[in-house]
C-alpha cells in the first residue's frame, strides 16, 4: 500500500494506510517486549498531548500515524534481499577460501570484518548469524575478543551509506534529502570507518602469533577456483541489486525508502529466474512470510510510536526554543554543534533512548536555516551519532545480537571491547564533517 501510494498518491490510500497502521500497531503491541511497550506509550502520550493542544485536524492525525511508514516498509522488506545467499552453498565456498588465506590473528580479523561488511550491505543484521555460523570453528582458536570486535566493527561502515540500512533512511528522511545527496558524506564516513577499524585492529592484534598452522596444502587449486568463481557471482548479484536501487531512484526520482522495498520484493525474484534458482527463492520467501516477518512486532510498534511523536513535536512550539537556547549557550558554531549532535545521539543511546527518538526530536527542533549547519552536515552528524549507538550502546541491535551469539553482556561487547575504537571513529568522523563538508 505504501509503495502504491508513493507512485500514485491518492487521498483514500493515505486514509487506508492510517487505518492499517493503527490496526497493525494494535495487533503487534501485545507481542512486543515490555520496554518497547512502555517507551511507545510514553511517546504516543506526549505526541497526543501536542496534537490535542494544537487542535490538529483528523487528517493531521492520519499523517502522524503513517509518518514513519517508509522506515517500517524498509525494515519489513529488506530481509528478502538475503534470499540470494541461498542460491548456492556459499558458506562452504567461504570456508574453503578462509582456510586457505587466514594465516594470522590480524588477517582473521580483517577477513571477518570485511566479510561482515560485504554481506551486511545487503542483508543487514541477518549477516551476523551467517558469518558467526561460518567462522565460529576457526574463531575458537583465537582470542574471543578478536572475533567479537571484528563482527561489531565490520557492521559499522554500512551504517553511513547503504540504502538498505535504517540509519541511512532515517538521516535522509529527517534531513529531507535524497540518498544521492547523502551518499558522498556517507561513503566518506564509511571509508573512514573502514580505515579506523583496520588501524585500531592492527594495534590490538597485529603482533599476535598465529596459534594454528596453515593448511593450504589440504585444499586443491580447483576447489579454490570453484569457490572464488562462486563468490564472484554472489558479489555480482549483490552489485546488481544495489545498482538497481540506485538506478531506479535516479530515474523515478523516488527516495531510497520507496525503491528499496520495491527492489527487495522484485530483485531477488528476478535474479532467481535469471539464474534458475526459483526453488531456493520460493523456500526463502516462504520462510520470511511464516517465520521472520511475524517476529518484527517490536520494530513496527516502536517505529510507529516514534513517527507519531516526531510529527507531533514538529507542529508544536517546542522546536522554536531550541535554536534560541543553543545561541544563548554559545554553541551556535559548526565546531561545537557537530560534536554536540554526534555525542548527544550516541550518549543518550547508552541509557536506552533510541537514536530514532533523538534524531526525530533534533530534526523537528533544528529545521534548515535555524542553525549554522548545512543539511549535509546535519545528516552526517545523524549518521555518525547512529554509528556510535550501533558500536557502543548495550541496547543496540548489533551488540544485543553479538552478545546473544557469544553469550556475553552487551555492555562488555560494546563499551568495554569497542570503546577505544568508537572514540577514534567519533573524532575522525567529526573532523570529516567539519572539514570536508
Amino acid at each position: 500500500m505504501f509503495i502504491v501510494n508513493s507512485f500514485f498518491p491518492l487521498q483514500f490510500l493515505q486514509s487506508a494506510m492510517g487505518f492499517s497502521a493503527l490496526l497493525l500497531f494494535a495487533l503487534a503491541f501485545s507481542e512486543t517486549r515490555s520496554a518497547t511497550r512502555l517507551m511507545s506509550l510514553i511517546l504516543i502520550a506526549v505526541g497526543a498531548y501536542f496534537m490535542l493542544t494544537y487542535q490538529v485536524p483528523p487528517q493531521g492525525w492520519i499523517k502522524a500515524c503513517i509518518y514513519n511508514a517508509p522506515l517500517i516498509a524498509l525494515v519489513l522488506t529488506v530481509p528478502l534481499l538475503g534470499s540470494i545467499l541461498y542460491f548456492e552453498p556459499y558458506q562452504q565456498h567461504f570456508s574453503t577460501l578462509l582456510s586457505r588465506f587466514v594465516s594470522s590473528p590480524y588477517r582473521f580479523y580483517v577477513v571477518t570484518s570485511t566479510m561482515l561488511t560485504l554481506l551486511a550491505a545487503l542483508i543487514n543484521l541477518a549477516s551476523f548469524h551467517f558469518v558467526h555460523q561460518l567462522l565460529r570453528p576457526t574463531a575458537e582458536k583465537y582470542p574471543a575478543k578478536l572475533f567479537h570486535t571484528a563482527l561489531i566493527r565490520g557492521f559499522m561502515p554500512n551504517t553511513t551509506w547503504s540504502p538498505s540500512y535504517i540509519s541511512v533512511a532515517l538521516a535522509a528522511q529527517y534531513a529531507n534529502i535524497s540518498w544521492f545527496t547523502i551518499a558522498p558524506i556517507g561513503i566518506t564516513l564509511a571509508l573512514a570507518g573502514s580505515a579506523s577499524l583496520l588501524f585500531v585492529g592492527y594495534l590490538e592484534y597485529g603482533r599476535l602469533e598465529n596459534p594454528i598452522s596453515k593448511d593450504a596444502t589440504t585444499i586443491s587449486s580447483s576447489e579454490i577456483r570453484k569457490s572464488s568463481r562462486s563468490l564472484l557471482t554472489l558479489l555480482l548479484q549483490t552489485g546488481m541489486l544495489i545498482s538497481l536501487i540506485v538506478a531506479l531512484e535516479y530515474f523515478t526520482h523516488k527516495s531510497a525508502m520507496v525503491i528499496v522495498p520495491l527492489v527487495s520484493f522484485a530483485g531477488p525474484m528476478l535474479l532467481a529466474l535469471a539464474y534458475g534458482k526459483t526453488e531456493a527463492y520460493v523456500a526463502q520467501a516462504r520462510d520470511f512470510l511464516t517465520c521472520r516477518l511475524p517476529q518484527m512486532n517490536n520494530e513496527v510498534v516502536l517505529f510507529t510510536a516514534i513517527g507519531f511523536f516526531g510529527y507531533a513535536l514538529g507542529i508544536s512550539e517546542v522546536p522554536s526554543y531550541i535554536p534560541v537556547l543553543i545561541s544563548r549557550l554559545g554553541l551556535d558554531t559548526p565546531a561545537t554543534l557537530v560534536p554536540l549532535l554526534v555525542l548527544a545521539i550516541g550518549l543518550l543511546s547508552m541509557v536506552g533512548i533510541h537514536p530514532m527518538i533523538t534524531i526525530a526530536a533534533l530534526a523537528a527542533s533544528l529545521p534548515p536555516g535555524s542553525i549554522p549547519l548545512s543539511t549535509i552536515q546535519l545528516a552526517g552528524s545523524f549518521l555518525a551519532g547512529y554509528t556510535l549507538y550501533s558500536v557502543l550502546s548495550p541496547f543496540s541491535a548489533v551488540n544485543l545480537m553479538v552478545g546473544s551469539l557469544s553469550r556475553q553482556s552487551p555492555l562488555v561487547i560494546g563499551l568495554q571491547q569497542n570503546g577505544g575504537f568508537a572514540l577514534v571513529y567519533a573524532l575522525v568522523s567529526i573532523i570529516i564533517i567539519l572539514v570536508l563538508f
